[in-house]
């Protein structure tokens, strides 16, 4: 049985992990450099010195999730506004060249809906919409068990939905984008805070930290709303270092969803559920991209 190496790219951390068929036999992460010249060097070393043991020959390829939006045709990234060190780079042509190794490249949030669709939360279902909150808000779709691109190759970004466009700018560029009411930038914005500090007030029953996250899971039921409109997905899992406060945002989450779409049946039969396969479901979906 041969090997698969995946790599998730974020904004503050890069995942790395081994596939032997679609079991995980190791992963590491790191803090992502700032500059592109120390990101492709981190991604070498790593992937020469953690995967050392295993000979080239039996590795099928390495699968790289990186944020979108990327060009599929010259399989290149544009212009993520989380990582800019990466704007226009062919990034899965330079490793591959380098390494010697086969690699294919996809939106991080993709490479996690595939993971979660395949292998978790969304196993068995045929229309699984993924999202993720954290530095950002991302969105993925898998249909039958492949990775939904639309005609252009941005398909799923819902962070970029526009709730409001009298709301504050975005990375991006516009204006009210669902990840300005939905990120880590949201809840620095209402309280000064992490999430995790958020998170832990919470817990610990403090009203205001409380209400930050009710009011965050209403606007992240609107985009959702949005999104059972036009997709009509029979699941939607949910990722990232935000979705941790569980209830905290998932009640708020369902019910203004179930306000707001148009379907009885979806409305009735939708599901909303948290990411099973953890801090590493990027990276894993991101190997399952080698066939």
């Amino acid at each position: 049985m041969t090997y698969r190496i995946g790599i998730d790219i974020g904004g503050t951390k890069i995942s790395f992990v081994l596939l032997k068929g679609v079991r995980v036999v190791k992963k590491r992460k790191i803090f992502t450099p700032k500059t592109k010249k120390e990101i492709i060097k981190k991604l070498e070393g790593n992937i020469e010195n953690f995967f050392f043991n295993i000979p080239k020959r039996e590795i099928s390829g390495i699968g790289i999730g990186v944020p979108g939006p990327l060009n599929i045709q010259t399989n290149t990234i544009l212009n993520p506004p989380n990582l800019i060190s990466l704007r226009n780079c062919p990034l899965a042509r330079i490793i591959e060249r380098r390494s010697g190794i086969k690699t294919e490249m996809d939106n991080d949030v993709n490479c996690f809906t595939l993971a979660e669709a395949i292998l978790g939360a969304g196993r068995g279902k045929r229309v699984v919409f993924g999202v993720t909150l954290g530095t950002g808000v991302g969105g993925g779709i898998v249909i039958n068990k492949r990775i939904y691109q639309g005609a252009f190759g941005g398909a799923g970004e819902v962070g970029h939905t526009i709730i409001n466009f009298d709301g504050p700018r975005c990375n991006c560029g516009n204006y009210g984008c669902l990840e300005e009411y939905c990120s880590e930038r949201f809840i620095k914005r209402r309280t000064g805070l992490t999430p995790q500090e958020l998170r832990k007030r919470a817990r610990e029953g403090d009203k205001k930290a409380i209400e930050v996250f009710q009011e965050l899971g209403k606007f992240l039921g609107i985009g959702l709303a949005n999104v059972v409109n036009i997709l009509s997905p029979e699941i939607i899992i949910i990722g990232g270092g935000i979705s941790r406060a569980g209830n905290l945002i998932f009640r708020s989450a369902r019910k203004t969803m179930r306000d707001y779409i148009l379907s009885p049946t979806a409305k009735k039969n939708v599901k909303i559920k948290k990411a099973r396969l953890g801090d590493f479901s990027g990276a894993i979906g991101a190997a399952l991209l080698i066939k």
